[in-house]
């Protein structure tokens, strides 16, 4: 067992004193000594530290955004700064057992925001438990994990789910290695949706979503894809779940409701895909190359497609879109743009969860986002974000929305 940091000091001290050693050879020793002690904390074999002290993990980002809205439902356009402030921690506890937690900033309790807008003159901002988890890993291949959780569906694009929404309940997933080229997955879920003491049947959703994954020999093409089931009990007849879009702000509740209660169930099967390949052979593109310094070396596809399983009116919803530049930007002069069409009906979906950037998260809702991401350094990043939207039916006007963000991850 490595001696403590004191004992060691002190021991080299009186190794000076009586001149076994000169005070050079002590320092060389410490330095050593704290080189090894780093090593093993880092390989998690340090004798005395308990793994969940090695192991633990704090992370990260803080997302600076200047925000225009034009909607045509309001009299006036918008101009907004706002801020975004997340901290995460997570460790394993054992070999078995792995835990996390985030906080995040937010001007409320809506799952589908973590943004602050400047104002208030200089209020203070609230801090939000974003989530909160402990997952079991009982072999390489299946987990379980409770608690508040980030999604734990493989999502292609947030035409259901806003990346901000995290699910509270029970999760697990599979992963099985067929041969070289191919892989299966798999999740499936429990989630408390409501909790009342005065109502027996609290709604929840349960799904399950299998899935394949393909890549070639060659390092060049790869293929993804999955079929997500959803269940949601206790939603029929029942009283509108919290977080529906804002009519205040010009959008839209658009998902139909008879005496204040759901009148569908909204059970939906939701299939999707992604396809990339990877340019072996990077292609010079004019301008981007000369300004940013990297080629094309990165194209895919993405698509979702979903159909409510109880009912046929206003029930289905899809986006479709592409992405090229870098396959991730995480340096300077690395660039992305991508670019997707959706449309989503009025009962396709329950409103309470897609994107919250389009068209307000609202459901019969229609239109473009394009999104031009540019690396400025390592971690630190520039997101040039713009939305055109409008309702698929009623008598609501369209919207234009503008985002650029400075995003720093650290």
């Amino acid at each position: 067992m490595p001696a403590r940091a004191g004992e060691l000091d002190l021991l080299l001290d009186r190794l000076v004193e009586k001149n076994v050693i000169d005070p050079g050879e002590a320092q060389e020793i410490r330095i050593g000594t704290q080189e090894e002690v780093k090593k093993e904390i880092s390989q998690q074999r340090h004798a005395t530290l308990p793994m969940w002290l090695q192991t633990m993990k704090l992370r990260g980002d803080v997302r600076l955004r200047y925000q225009f809205n034009d909607n045509h439902n309001k009299a006036l356009t918008q101009h907004r700064g706002r801020f975004r402030l997340r901290f995460f921690a997570d460790a394993k506890v054992n070999e078995k057992v792995y835990m996390g937690f985030g906080f995040a900033s937010g001007s409320s309790a809506d799952p589908r925001s973590t943004n602050q807008t400047f104002g208030d003159n200089y209020g203070k901002k609230s801090l939000w438990i974003d989530y909160v988890f402990a997952e079991y890993n009982a072999n390489d291949n299946l987990a379980f994990t409770a608690g508040r959780t980030k999604n734990p569906l493989w999502l292609t694009s947030d035409l259901l789910w806003d990346s901000d929404v995290n699910m509270e309940g029970l999760s697990a997933r599979v992963s099985l290695p067929v041969n070289y080229n191919w892989d299966i997955f798999g999740n499936a879920g429990f989630m408390v949706l409501s909790e009342s003491s005065s109502d027996p049947k609290d709604p929840y959703l349960l799904f399950a979503q299998p899935g394949v994954i393909w890549h070639d020999n060659d390092g060049v093409y790869d293929m993804k894809a999955g079929a997500a089931v959803y269940a949601f009990n206790n939603i029929e007849h029942s009283p509108e779940l919290a977080h529906r879009p804002s009519t205040t702000d010009g959008y839209q509740k658009s998902n139909t409701l008879v005496g204040g209660q759901y009148k569908y169930s909204y059970d939906a099967i939701s299939p999707e895909i992604e396809l990339n390949a990877n340019i072996l052979d990077p292609v010079s593109v004019p301008l981007v190359t000369s300004l940013l310094g990297y080629n094309l070396t990165y194209v895919g596809a993405f698509g979702n497609y979903i159909k409510s399983l109880d009912h046929g009116r206003a029930s289905e919803g899809w986006l479709a879109g592409f992405r090229l530049g870098q396959r991730k930007v995480e340096d300077a002069g690395q660039w992305q743009l991508r670019y997707s069409y959706r449309r989503l009906e009025a009962d396709a979906w329950l409103d309470n969860y897609p994107d919250s950037d389009f068209y307000g998260g609202a459901v019969n809702a229609q239109g473009h986002e394009v999104l031009l991401t540019l690396g400025l350094l390592r971690s630190f990043a520039l997101d040039l974000d713009y939305y055109q939207t409008r309702p698929i039916a009623g008598g609501l006007k369209k919207e234009k929305l503008f985002q650029a963000d400075i995003n720093l991850k650290f």
